[in-house]
Parts: C-alpha cells; sequence; structure tokens
C-alpha cells in the first residue's frame, strides 16, 4: 500500500492531470495579437469534441521564468547536483499539462473531447518550445493584413487608456508592424518547415469571406468530424453578430473587444506618411504572404 506521506495527493493529481492530456491531441491556435486568434478559439470551442480556450504562455511566460528558476538553483554554490535540460522540460511540461487540463474541466463534457487547445498569440514565436513539448501537437496559424492589426490594437490601446504610450497612431503602427507583426508572422512560418504536415496557415480575410470553408479546413486539420451540420454549428455560434451582442459587420462599437468586425479598415486610419513608414518596416513581407496584391486590386497606392 502506498504511503500517503510519501506520495502526497497533490502529487496524485498532477499526474492524473498529465494523463488526461495525454489521452487528447494537443494544440496551438497562434497568431500575432488582434489577428483573430480569438475568433478562431470560439469556431473550435463550438465543436463538441474539441476543448479551447485561455492563454497558457507556456513558451513566453512559464518557460523563461522556470528556465531562470533552473539557472539559479544550478549556478547556486550549495547546491551539489544540477537540473539536466531534460530536467527542466519535465517541469514545464507538468506546469502545462496542469493548465490544460483546467481548460478540460472547464468542459461542459470533458470525457468526449478529443483535441486540446490552447490559444496564446506569442505561440507564434516560441513554436519550437511548444514542440519540443508536446512532440505531435498541431498548430493553426491565423494571418491577418498587419495594417488592419495596428487598427486595431490602437483602438484596444485607447479602451484600456494605455494610447498616452505613443505620441500617435503613426508611431504605434510602425512599433506594431517592427515588434509584432513582422517577428511573429515571420518566426511561425519558418518554423513550419520544422511541422510539416502539423501546421496550418489561415488568413483572417478568407476566413471571414468564407467562414464554413475555412472552418471545416480547420476541423478536417484537427481530425473531428466536420460535417456540414457541425461546422454550421461553429460559425453560427462564433459569428459577429452573436459575440458582438447584435450587432453586423461594420456597425462599430470602439469599447467592445468585437469593434468592426470588417476587411480593409485601415484605409480609413492611414495617412499617406503612416502608410508609407509602415510598408518601409512590413512591405516585403506584405508582398511576400499575398497582401501587396490585395492591395493593388482595391486600387490603394
Amino acid at each position: 500500500m502506498e504511503d500517503p506521506i510519501r506520495i502526497p495527493k497533490w502529487f496524485h493529481e498532477a499526474i492524473e492531470a498529465s494523463r488526461h492530456v495525454a489521452g487528447r491531441d494537443v494544440f496551438f491556435v497562434i497568431g500575432c495579437q488582434k489577428s483573430g486568434t480569438t475568433w478562431v478559439e470560439r469556431l473550435l470551442n463550438s465543436h463538441p469534441s474539441v476543448c479551447c480556450m485561455g492563454e497558457g504562455h507556456f513558451s513566453d511566460v512559464a518557460g523563461p521564468m522556470l528556465e531562470q528558476v533552473a539557472k539559479l538553483y544550478n549556478d547556486d554554490a550549495r547546491t551539489n547536483y544540477r537540473l539536466s535540460a531534460e530536467g527542466l522540460f519535465a517541469v514545464a511540461r507538468l506546469f502545462a499539462d496542469q493548465v490544460l487540463n483546467k481548460y478540460l474541466a472547464a468542459c461542459e463534457h470533458p470525457e468526449v473531447i478529443r483535441a486540446l487547445g490552447d490559444r496564446t498569440p506569442e505561440g507564434a514565436i516560441g513554436v519550437p518550445a511548444l514542440d519540443a513539448l508536446y512532440p505531435g501537437a498541431r498548430f493553426i496559424h491565423i494571418i491577418r493584413d498587419g495594417r488592419d492589426g495596428a487598427v486595431s490594437g490602437w483602438a484596444q490601446l485607447r479602451r484600456q487608456g494605455d494610447d498616452g504610450k505613443f505620441s500617435g497612431f503613426a508611431e504605434y503602427a510602425l512599433y506594431f508592424a517592427k515588434d509584432h507583426w513582422v517577428p511573429y508572422v515571420t518566426r511561425a512560418r519558418q518554423a513550419a518547415a520544422q511541422i510539416a504536415g502539423r501546421y496550418l496557415e489561415l488568413r483572417y480575410e478568407t476566413l471571414q469571406a468564407d467562414p464554413v470553408a475555412q472552418t471545416r479546413r480547420m476541423l478536417a486539420f484537427l481530425g473531428v468530424d466536420a460535417s456540414d451540420e457541425i461546422v454550421g454549428a461553429c460559425v453560427d455560434g462564433a459569428s459577429f453578430r452573436v459575440v458582438s451582442g447584435g450587432r453586423n459587420p461594420g456597425e462599430e462599437d470602439p469599447k467592445s473587444h468585437y469593434r468592426k468586425g470588417i476587411v480593409g479598415d485601415w484605409k480609413n486610419h492611414f495617412d499617406d506618411e503612416t502608410h508609407s513608414r509602415f510598408l518601409k518596416e512590413a512591405g516585403n513581407l506584405l508582398h511576400e504572404i499575398g497582401y501587396a496584391d490585395l492591395e493593388q486590386m482595391a486600387g490603394v497606392t
């Protein structure tokens, strides 16, 4: 009989949480902030066999913190042994399993969940670490025109009263391009080559134009039921009208997280100088992934 003092209840619960997670297919929804990760989360979480919620920040917060703890421990002159890289990963995995199991427990019917996902935008710059932590995990990367992302980000800062950190929208747009959109999109796409077959890329604009087809792509990618009935329920449950409380796309509420819900709103906010500076920083990537063509079709120079 096991000694409860030597093996406490909380340790058994931690191992049980890891067992629950190991029985599901883990996936990550990633993408630059303000690119539609929340929308993807709601679409997927509406599926009866999928649980996707929360922001675990495993690669950008928990990982660096645990690495620092391990370094401090290993560098302390009083310690006789050193925590190996594998040991650190074991600690990180136990921690992440605890978080994912909390997501699972929050689902209405956890016993039927096949795919278990985390939606952390910053995962876009941490794909290799997440892949090492969960070998075989799948990644859904949503990309949005960085100019629309900048407009959305600026609106959020204003809602929060944090826009005073910048002299105005032009400065923020340049910051968003340089420190967020370009590195996030670039690093996620670079990592895709190492996880071929487990990386799905979709565009915010295409998802808006045909949410049924794109939702079906995501569900098929996760290996769950993608029948017409299921897809329709997911799309309806995550529609802009539902999440915004009854507004149609284009009807703006600057106080809402779901502000406007349209494509190309950047044209109403970028002046020539702001656009020129943004393109200098992000123009090559915009062109590489096709947004330059969209711009030309819209008659924008």
